[in-house]
C-alpha cells in the first residue's frame, strides 16, 4: 500500500482530475491542445452512438472473471453460437456508468442496444492460433480507456486483486521499451528515434499521462484509467 502526505494527496487529485481534460486547463496560447470546431454533424448520422468494443480472447473464462470481478462489469449474455464460438456482452449498469444501482442481466440485456461503453469478447475455442495483445506487439488496438471516482483507491483495490499493473498512478512513464509503450505505439517496433520518444516522456505531463493508472487484462490488454472530473 502507497502512504501518501495529506498535502500531496490534495494536490494530486486535482492535478488528476485535469488529466487529458483540456476544458479543464489552461490552455489559452498553447498548441498542445486544438479543440475541435466542427459543425452539426451530418443529417444522416443522428442518433450515432459507440454501442461497444469487441475483443477477440481464448481465455474466455478468465476474461469474465476479470472484467466482472475486478472492473465490476456485469454479464448481459453468452451465446453460443456453436460448440466453439461464443459472444459474450458485459456491461455496466446505470446505462454504461456504475450507479448504485443494481441492474439484473436480464435488464441490461433488454437494452442492450440503448447502452453505451459495452465491452463484447469472442472466442473461437479450437483456434490454433496465439493472439498477441498490444503491450507485446504494437498493432492498431491501443488500449481500453476506464475512468473512476478515485484512481488512488482503485489502484490499492487492484493491488490486493493481484491484477498486473503496468504503471502506478504516482509514478510517470519512464522507459521507451515495455507493455505501455508498445501499446502506445512507440515502443521498440516504431525503431530507434530516442529523441523523438525522449521529447514524448518529456511531455507526458501536458496531457496528464504521468497520473494515469495502467493495467493488463488476462490477455494482455491495457487499460487506462483516468480520475474522473469532480
Amino acid at each position: 500500500m502507497h502512504l501518501l502526505n495529506p498535502l500531496y494527496l490534495a494536490v494530486f487529485i486535482i492535478q488528476a482530475t485535469n488529466a487529458c481534460n483540456p476544458t479543464r486547463r489552461d490552455i489559452e496560447g498553447s498548441d498542445t491542445f486544438v479543440i475541435g470546431n466542427d459543425g452539426p454533424a451530418p443529417a444522416a448520422t443522428l442518433g450515432f452512438a459507440i454501442n461497444h468494443i469487441g475483443l477477440v480472447t481464448t481465455r474466455l473464462d478468465e476474461m469474465k472473471a476479470f472484467y466482472r470481478e475486478v472492473l465490476g462489469m456485469r454479464l448481459l449474455f453468452d451465446a453460443h453460437i456453436t460448440p466453439e464460438y461464443t459472444v459474450t456482452y458485459l456491461g455496466y449498469s446505470q446505462g454504461g456508468r456504475n450507479g448504485t444501482g443494481f441492474q439484473s442481466g436480464a435488464e441490461l440485456a433488454a437494452g442492450k442496444n440503448n447502452l453505451w461503453g459495452l465491452l463484447e469478447l469472442q472466442q473461437f475455442n479450437v483456434s490454433d492460433d496465439r493472439l498477441i495483445a498490444s503491450t507485446e506487439r504494437t498493432n492498431t488496438f491501443g488500449h481500453v480507456g476506464l475512468v473512476v471516482p478515485d484512481t488512488l483507491k482503485a489502484e490499492e483495490w487492484f493491488r490486493s486483486k493481484d491484477v498486473n499493473i503496468l504503471k502506478s498512478v504516482t509514478e510517470p512513464l519512464k522507459d521507451y521499451t515495455g507493455p505501455v509503450p508498445n501499446a502506445f505505439g512507440l515502443g521498440e517496433f516504431a525503431g530507434l528515434h530516442l529523441a523523438a520518444k525522449k521529447a514524448l516522456i518529456d511531455a507526458q505531463g501536458l496531457i496528464g499521462l504521468d497520473r494515469f493508472l495502467m493495467i493488463a487484462d488476462p490477455d494482455g490488454n491495457l487499460i487506462e484509467i483516468q480520475q474522473q472530473d469532480a
